[in-house]
């Protein structure tokens, strides 16, 4: 049930990492059109709104939150790290930003991942 809790709470780190990167991004640029543009992409809203659903989910021990968090965690982190392995230098390591919400799907999907927690979701 711990692991649930942590999961879930990771899924409210994603959102506020997905938002909270885009309003530093405005902060530092100081630029309307980076918040305008950020914001009007279906795909965060998107992102937004499954992470939350699934982070309620895991908090209340849904099964249905189990599959759904694996298979867009999953996916994020597809979507997140082949940039990164495809553009991998040495002498130009990945930004920060990145690296930090494919950290944070890795540490969720290996939160998820024990047969113990998809069995202590039993709604």
């Amino acid at each position: 049930m711990t692991r649930l809790r942590l999961a879930s709470a990771t899924a409210v780190a994603y959102i506020a990492v997905v938002f909270g990167g885009t309003l530093i991004q405005f902060a530092l640029s100081g630029s309307a059109f980076t918040l305008r543009f950020s914001f009007s992409q279906p795909f965060i809203w998107l992102a937004a709104v499954v992470a939350a659903l699934i982070a309620w989910g895991l908090w209340r021990q849904y099964k249905w939150a189990w599959w759904l968090g694996m298979a867009a965690g999953g996916y994020q982190l597809f979507r997140v790290s082949a940039p990164m392995v495809e553009r991998f230098s040495f002498s130009r390591p990945p930004a920060f930003g990145p690296l930090l919400v494919a950290g944070l799907l890795l540490v969720f999907l290996i939160l998820l991942f024990p047969s113990k927690v998809r069995t202590a979701c039993n709604r």
